[in-house]
This record gives structure tokens, sequence and C-alpha cells, in this order.
């Protein structure tokens, strides 16, 4: 097994292990950031249809340099054609979707709630995983759809404040 280990100034170190003082090896669990919207229109909460066949909160991953609140400014603009100000991190969940090229050792979800400032575009037809399709649903109805349990706490949660 020592073959899959380097010596670098003196330290034992795998390609993705830190070694601290002492020489601790510590190997960082990776994870990618997706950054979730709630965003509420009158009485409704806008979601959007995924690749599983399930609605999610619009979304998407951090770009390089980016904050986690600027992610989500730009993906709701992008996606759903709105101006928004972030309010509030709701949620901050670790998710594993199996099948997932990037996402199956797990993806930290962070969802904000978002209020609308004003609409400045159009609902983006095609996104990075395909055809997007977007609806907004009553908070009445969420408990119905097929969604992960975190997503429907999420906006009950938002939805109370």
């Amino acid at each position: 097994m020592i073959e899959n280990y380097k010596v670098v100034t003196g330290m034992l170190l795998s390609n993705h292990s830190i070694c601290y003082h002492g020489c601790i090896l510590y190997t960082p669990y990776l994870v990618p950031v997706s950054v979730k919207g709630i965003v509420f229109d009158r009485d409704t909460v806008w979601l959007r249809s995924n690749e599983r066949g399930e609605w999610e909160l619009p979304r998407g991953k951090i770009d390089l340099g980016e904050q986690p609140t600027e992610t989500v400014i730009r993906e709701i603009r992008e996606e759903l054609g709105y101006e928004v100000v972030v309010k509030d991190l709701i949620s901050a969940h670790m998710y594993t979707i199996e099948k997932s090229i990037d996402e199956s050792s797990g993806v930290l979800v962070l969802m904000y709630m978002c209020d609308i400032v004003s609409r400045s575009g159009i609902f983006e037809l095609n996104g990075e995983a395909g055809k997007a399709e977007f609806k907004a649903f009553q908070i009445s109805e969420i408990n119905e759809l097929n969604m992960p349990n975190f997503y429907k706490e999420a906006i009950a949660r938002a939805a109370a404040i």
C-alpha cells in the first residue's frame, strides 16, 4: 500500500491526504455544493423538475470565486428570470444521489429563502441536465409531490417565517 503515498518534505502523503503537525494523516471528504433558492410568489413556491422525475428547488453549483448567496441570485435569474434578494439560509443538508456522476458520495445542499425584487427575463428552457420544467405550487400541494423530504421541510420552515 506504500506505493499510493509520496514523500513531500519528509512527510508521507497520499494523493488526497494532508499531513498536519506530528504527521497525523487526514483525508478530506470532498463534496460538491449545490445552492437552492426557495422563491415564494404570492402563495406559491417555484420548483423545477429534475432528471430523476422529482421536483426540487431552483438550483446550481457554485462557480469559482463565487459566494453561495451570489450563486443563488445568479441561478434564480438564469432559471426563473427573477431578480431576488437573499433573506436567510434556511437549511443545509448532506444528500446522496446514488446514480449521480458527481454526487454519489454526497452533495452539500444549501437552501436560501429569497424575495422577488423584479422579473428580469424568461424561464430557462434547457438547463445543464437537459429540458427544464418549472412550476409554481401551492404550499398545500408540497407534501404530495415526489421530492426528498428535506426540501419539503425547508419549504415549510421558510413559509413559517
